[in-house]
């Protein structure tokens, strides 16, 4: 009976464990590509933010959940040192600042960042 017991409590605080370990980690995202010249600093959001109101699939729009866990990094397919319309920067801001933040301040709802480069990108 008292093995049961130990057993019992041992299990919950590993499982305690794991969880404050998981909650502690956060969810901070940062997108640092180190752009030529170092032109701007690393943007930083909150994936939960994000993952809570669109889809995977708008951002990682190649990635199948059912064939991996985790999606590939953007610069995997965009290149930050292309400067053609498939070059990592272009795609971050069209995807997310005139694609998403902007979009939804024209209609009026809650954005992140619209007007300035230092709301993404902080100074160094």
């Amino acid at each position: 009976m008292k093995r049961w017991l130990y057993l019992m409590i041992a299990v919950v605080f590993v499982a305690g464990g794991v969880l404050s370990i998981a909650i502690a980690q956060g969810d901070k995202v940062t997108i640092d590509n180190k752009y030529p010249r170092d032109l701007k600093s690393p943007v930083t959001f909150s994936h939960k933010g994000h993952a809570d109101q669109i889809a995977c699939t708008e951002c990682h729009h190649t990635w199948k959940k059912e064939e991996s866990k985790t999606p590939q990094k953007c610069v995997e397919c965009h290149k930050t040192d292309d400067a053609g319309n498939l070059g990592a920067k272009k795609v971050y801001h069209k995807q997310c600042w005139t694609g998403c933040h902007k979009d939804l301040e024209a209609q009026g709802k809650p954005t992140g960042p619209t007007r300035k480069c230092s709301e993404c990108h902080p100074s160094k």
